[in-house]
């Protein structure tokens, strides 16, 4: 298999199953190819490839760029282009989804044709981080709306780290117990996360974890699954028309108010004050 169907085709769109947008199809390919050479494709929906080991190249008419383990190629709806691997193929992971938040990503250049790629990404980490979507689709409305505020979080955050090299760690956070650690930390934002089970997670006793954790990044384990979650929520307050109530239930917040209170203490404005700033 060189790439699935739902990423090759080129039908009508299908209604949503969620409201907001969803996950139509996740998974892994090994030693693929890509799309065969000299075709061109336009994907009907949005969709990813995630390249964890091997090498390739990506062309439209305005780009025309190697890909390596840790680059991230996003397609968008309509927009022709062409990526491949070279012989012996690469490794990836993929997703397809859809829906109205990408669309108000995409006008708004949070997701742009223009910058297709994003390269160096730590590949173990973001390997996880789709894997993830990797699972049977949610059944209710409301969670797959989640799945894919989810999604797009995780692509907010994938630009920010171009966007600001500030944000990257260093070759050591991405091996062993840390990277584990801030991989469990910054998963699903909208689940309670018991810490003690990352600790045993990343076989540390928790008051050793609490402190190495603090030691390596300057926060402890706690705040920066809250500054995550602060993070994910800004991202889709700017990005997207999303009501605060929304975001504060796709981003794992208790409720508006909570939102509003810890947004309030970070920025000193509410979050549709901020909107409105267009800070």
């Amino acid at each position: 298999m060189t790439e699935t169907e739902s990423m090759r085709g080129a039908g009508p769109r299908r209604p949503l199953a969620g409201r907001l947008g969803e996950v139509l199809v996740a998974g892994r390919i090994t030693a693929g190819s890509g799309l065969p050479p000299g075709t061109t494709r336009r994907h009907p929906t949005w969709g990813l490839t995630f390249v964890t080991a091997g090498t390739g190249r990506y062309r439209d008419a305005r780009h025309d760029e190697p890909i390596g383990a840790g680059t991230l190629v996003v397609v968008h709806p309509g927009h022709p282009h062409w990526y491949g691997a070279d012989p012996g193929g690469w490794d990836e992971h993929f997703v397809v989804f859809d829906g109205v938040v990408f669309e108000c990503a995409g006008r708004t250049g949070a997701l742009s044709p223009d910058r297709p790629l994003v390269h160096g990404l730590p590949a173990r980490r973001w390997a996880a981080r789709f894997a993830a979507f990797d699972r049977a689709r949610p059944a209710t409305v409301d969670a797959r709306d989640a799945e894919a505020l989810d999604l797009l979080a995780a692509l907010l955050q994938a630009r920010d780290l171009v966007d600001h090299p500030r944000l990257r760690r260093g070759p050591g956070a991405e091996s062993g117990w840390l990277a584990r650690s801030v991989e469990l930390l910054e998963g699903d934002l909208t689940q309670t996360l018991d810490l003690s089970s990352v600790a045993a997670e990343v076989g540390l006793p928790y008051e050793t974890w609490r402190r190495r954790f603090r030691a390596e990044t300057g926060t402890g384990p706690y705040a920066h699954r809250a500054a995550r979650r602060l993070s994910a929520a800004t991202d889709l307050l700017v990005h997207t028309g999303l009501s605060v109530r929304d975001i504060a239930a796709a981003t794992g917040f208790t409720d508006e108010r909570h939102l509003i209170r810890r947004f309030r203490e970070a920025t000193g404005l509410t979050p549709r004050a901020y909107r409105d700033a267009g800070t």
